[in-house]
């Protein structure tokens, strides 16, 4: 006899199982730090903090796909904001002139040659330039106080990829269906197909904000998660190996990935913590 006490009820909600794009012909017989793992990340509000909370989403899939190249990059931007103060700057002509000593020849020559006899009396008043001018020949007024660096800010973290899909049993599955997912994550999750004017109409205040941006997604390779990132872009070749159905049977991705926000010093110790 059936036990009925684990029957399902006939009007109870039938659930869909996530589809399993993880699947690599070549995942449990090589290092699976040869592999690059993405899923989708959900950003929750902490009740008594209203920090964000970061966790992957276990109802989407995982994309699993073999990492060829890839690079991370860091960047400050810092400033020198004393350099505009420069004299050098500001009178490039004058200050070069007394630098290189032409100053000192350009009064001599024009004292005797525009002024005539009165090139004396004018001369020994433009005595004191004369010698300031011989003293400052040579020397700058560059200084490392107007060269200092000062912070102003960090850029987002940058990842660059390269990744790798080859099918050996299905290859709407193994190649065409992960890429899919991954270019779709790169796109706004829904864009409105009226005006805003529409959709206030038809939603109130809502409409203003019809749309909804791209997810926000996780990495995990060489025993490393980087999260959460946006996908910036995604790049594949649309000519390739094809089986019969014309789906793709080997694919070398491009994929650029910034952070959700610039890092600090804990968040890069928070990436080479042991988990």
């Amino acid at each position: 006899m059936a036990d009925l006490s684990r029957a399902q009820a006939a009007n109870a909600a039938k659930t869909t199982p996530v589809e399993d794009l993880s699947a690599d012909p070549f995942y449990g017989y090589v290092s699976k730090h040869k592999f690059a793992e993405f899923n989708l990340c959900t950003i929750t509000r902490d009740e008594n903090t209203s920090e964000p909370v970061v966790a992957m989403d276990a109802e989407q899939p995982t994309i699993r796909a073999f990492l060829t190249d890839g690079d991370i990059s860091f960047e400050s931007q810092w400033q020198t904001p004393f350099e505009n103060s420069n004299p050098e700057l500001k009178m490039p002509m004058l200050m070069a002139g007394l630098q290189t000593g032409q100053t000192v020849a350009s009064i001599g020559t024009m004292s005797g040659a525009v002024l005539g006899e009165m090139s004396k009396g004018i001369s020994s008043a433009m005595q004191p330039i004369a010698e300031f001018a011989k003293q400052v020949e040579g020397k700058t007024n560059l200084n490392k106080v107007n060269t200092t660096q000062v912070f102003l800010s960090t850029a987002s973290v940058h990842l660059n990829l390269s990744i790798f899909f080859i099918a050996m049993k299905d290859a709407r599955k193994e190649v065409e269906n992960k890429l899919m997912h991954l270019q779709s994550w790169s796109l706004p999750a829904h864009l409105s197909q009226g005006t805003v004017l529409t959709d206030l109409a038809n939603q109130g205040i809502e409409g203003l904000f019809s749309g909804k941006i791209p997810p926000f997604i996780s990495l995990t390779t060489h025993g490393k998660t980087y999260l959460p990132f946006l996908l910036q872009s995604v790049s594949a070749p649309i000519v390739a190996p094809i089986d019969k159905d014309g789906n793709r049977l080997s694919l070398t991705v491009s994929l650029s990935l910034i952070s959700r926000t610039a890092w600090d010093a804990q968040d890069v110790r928070n990436l080479y913590t042991v988990k």
